[in-house]
């Protein structure tokens, strides 16, 4: 006789949770490993994350699609791990060679993270955050609905941390002047939809708050 309860997880349930949670966690050491790489990256993912889940839940998310957009951010970059040192840290203009294997970082990043099937949409999120609406985006050119909210959510959040963060080749940039520059890219910018939410919270000047890193 079967005597576990009604909706109970099974032993084998159970072990593929805890398998899945310590790969989440291995990708999410590989992060830590890769901003170890430069100064200019440092929190730069854990910062995504925050910034990026509070845009979703001010467009509405639910719960479930708020966390979904938090991972995204938070392993966004993990592809960075294969890119350069002299090329991440570089004081100057990228060549084109420079810019194409930066743009690597997302098919690498996605080669890392498919085993981990249970990320469901994370993974687009995380495939489609350097994807622009008008098509211009990289690495697969998608444009307007093609590109789900999620990622468009992940990268303006991005764009944003990235902005207003100091990198070899500029000082950091204020708020307000980096949301303006967002705002005048137009279509090869932020997701129309997506830049109000942002300007939003960057106004209220509060990001949610993860005691842990699920």
């Amino acid at each position: 006789m079967n005597l576990q309860p009604r909706g109970a997880a099974s032993p084998a349930d159970e072990v593929g949770f805890v398998d899945d949670r310590l790969s989440t966690h291995i990708a999410e050491a590989l992060i830590n490993a890769m901003e170890a790489k430069s100064r200019y990256l440092r929190g730069h993912s854990h910062r995504v994350a925050a910034l990026a889940a509070t845009v979703a839940e001010e467009l509405g998310l639910d719960d479930v699609g708020v966390e979904q957009v938090r991972l995204a951010g938070h392993l966004h970059d993990v592809g960075k791990i294969g890119v350069r040192e002299d090329v991440l840290d570089k004081p100057g203009r990228l060549t084109a060679e420079e810019f194409a294997h930066v743009q690597e970082h997302v098919p690498i990043g996605l080669s890392i993270l498919a085993p981990l099937r249970h990320l469901g949409p994370t993974l687009d999120f995380i495939a489609h955050h350097h994807e622009r609406l008008d098509g211009s985006g990289y690495p697969q050119g998608l444009r307007g609905d093609a590109v789900s909210l999620g990622g468009r959510i992940v990268g303006a959040a991005d764009a944003l941390d990235a902005l207003t963060s100091p990198r070899a080749y500029r000082e950091a940039m204020r708020l307000d002047a980096a949301i303006r520059h967002l705002a005048a890219l137009g279509p090869r910018g932020i997701c129309p939809t997506v830049l109000p939410a942002l300007d939003r919270v960057v106004r209220n000047g509060q990001v949610l708050v993860f005691l842990t890193e699920h």
